[in-house]
């Protein structure tokens, strides 16, 4: 294999992974994505010139195969054990406490959640990203966090 496809893979696999599992809630589905996203980045890796592209990209591609994942006929008509995949990734009841309120969140705010706290995108990088102006993002995130403090029981 390709020596920069394995360092880009050892690096980002593991948020995009995050990032799957925090949109379906599925850790089948997350490892699905994973995988589709870089066998994807490994058809397309030449047309790519530095790092923060690629993980933008793959962010994107990501969003879209979860997207694609929650729509297919087969999740809208199972019904998941959400517990099971729960316990290989949150171990500790405080971590579980805080998994509970992030889905208590809808998908979209989950996900901007997501990139700004755990990635570290801006509100503007997240704009670029997601293709919303970046006042909405704001918005999301500012009624995410008090959805958030609500849910975890602060005042």
């Amino acid at each position: 294999m390709d020596e920069k496809f394995l360092e880009i893979y050892n690096l980002y696999k593991n948020d995009i992974l995050r990032l799957s599992f925090s949109y379906t809630k599925s850790l089948s589905d997350a490892e699905d994505i994973t995988q589709s996203v870089f066998i994807k980045f490994y058809h397309h890796q030449s047309k790519f010139d530095n790092d923060l592209k690629i993980k933008n990209w793959l962010i994107k591609v990501a969003i879209n195969e979860s997207k694609n994942i929650i729509k297919s006929f087969w999740r809208k008509n199972i019904n998941l054990d959400l517990e099971t995949a729960n316990k290989a990734i949150f171990k500790d009841d405080y971590y579980n406490e805080i998994k509970e309120a992030l889905f208590r969140l809808n998908k979209k705010q989950r996900l901007i959640v997501y990139l700004y706290y755990y990635e570290g995108y801006k509100v503007d990088e997240i704009s670029k990203i997601l293709k919303i102006k970046s006042s909405t993002i704001q918005t999301i995130l500012n009624r995410s966090r008090t959805l958030l403090k609500k849910y975890i029981g602060g005042n």
